[in-house]
């Protein structure tokens, strides 16, 4: 588990389209690779935590 807190810490570079997300539905959110990336890395994160609790 510490390794996984020592990883958060490390900054990494934020790369992002330009512009704002005000005008931005749902489709746009499901649809650029950056927030599918995002998403991709959320999910990865959740089911590796919920296995390493269910061990």
């Amino acid at each position: 588990m510490k390794r996984l807190s020592l990883f958060a810490l490390i900054p990494a570079p934020a790369f992002a389209h330009q512009g704002d997300h005000s005008h931005a539905g749902l489709l746009h959110l499901l649809t650029e690779p950056d927030h599918l990336l995002l998403m991709a890395l959320a999910v990865a994160a959740v089911v590796y935590v919920a296995v390493k609790v269910r061990r």
